[in-house]
């Protein structure tokens, strides 16, 4: 593992993001990028969070949209 307060860069969680949806496992992950199971389930939770809330505004936006016409 690296040593404790290295940055986890952007790049490094789109891998993290990419191996956890190949290999569906946090330990394993962590063991590939050298980062603790905690530090990946982490950034993948805020990713899938993230993505979760652009989904709900872009249905609202539809439902919006939709309502107009």
């Amino acid at each position: 593992m690296r040593s404790k307060g290295t940055k986890v860069t952007p790049k490094e969680i789109e891998k993290m993001v990419a191996l956890y949806e190949e290999l569906q496992s946090y330990k394993l992950v962590g063991k590939r990028l050298r980062r603790s199971p905690d530090t990946v389930s982490k950034y993948v939770n805020l990713h899938n969070a993230v993505k979760q809330v652009g989904n709900y505004y872009d249905n609202i936006i539809n439902m919006d949209n939709s309502e107009k016409k």
